[in-house]
């Protein structure tokens, strides 16, 4: 049996799977990440400038700097990136690539590899573009870099912004009959329900129809205990 080969992972592969080099839970990460960075940019567009300036910077000769205004973190996270392939040759760029420079990259890579050249216009972010090709994607055996810079990229951005998706418990058990933990999150951004318990995705269709049905006899029970234990019986 195969492997999802993401190294945080490693997770069994179903047969339906068994031709891709990352499992669905993976593909699921990636999908919501491509969908929050767009969401993410007004947040660090509004963190760019410095509060309250900082202090001036003071040299020997008593004469100050004025300091930077801006945040240069954040600056190179939402910066220009050259509109063709560049090679780094004398090492001159220092620090992490932008944003824009990470998905362009790995865009234009699918697209070489493919043999198909990008759409005029993929997109700003080239967001779209990458979660319509992440099926290919996902059956190379370079996914797995594809998720660490991904997920490199996404922590960066959510360190400047302090904004992460929100997870919301949900009431049913994970149908999964070697599971049935009480682990099915909603996360925002998210395609899917996921039990954090065995991995399990389900649609909020697919939940809807489950919950209608589990749900009431586990409410009839809960009532029951409730009526037939000491402390609540008046």
């Amino acid at each position: 049996m195969s492997h999802c080969t993401i190294p945080s992972c490693g997770r069994p592969l179903r047969e339906d799977e068994s031709h891709r080099a990352a499992c669905g839970r993976c593909e699921h990460r990636i999908r919501g990440w491509l969908r929050e960075i767009p969401h993410q940019l007004p947040l660090l567009a509004a963190s760019l400038e410095r509060d309250g300036g900082g202090p001036a910077v003071g040299g020997t000769s008593g004469h100050t700097v004025a300091p930077v205004p801006l945040r240069l973190d954040v600056l190179n996270l939402l910066g220009p990136a050259a509109p063709s392939t560049v090679t780094d040759q004398h090492g001159d760029q220092t620090g992490p690539a932008p944003i824009l420079a990470t998905l362009r990259d790995w865009a234009h890579a699918i697209a070489d590899e493919r043999g198909t050249p990008l759409p005029t216009r993929p997109g700003p972010l080239y967001t779209g573009y990458l979660a319509a090709h992440l099926p290919y994607a996902l059956t190379r055996p370079w996914v797995a870099e594809l998720h660490a810079e991904l997920h490199a990229l996404i922590g960066r951005i959510r360190a400047i912004t302090r904004t992460e998706p929100r997870q919301r418990p949900l009431s049913a058990p994970c149908p999964g009959t070697d599971c049935r933990a009480f682990g099915l999150v909603e996360t925002d951004w998210a395609d899917y329900i996921e039990c954090t318990a065995c991995g399990r995705l389900l649609t909020r269709p697919e939940y809807d129809e489950h919950a209608a049905r589990v749900l009431p006899p586990l409410h009839q029970l809960a009532i029951l205990i409730a009526a037939n234990t000491p402390e609540t019986q008046l």
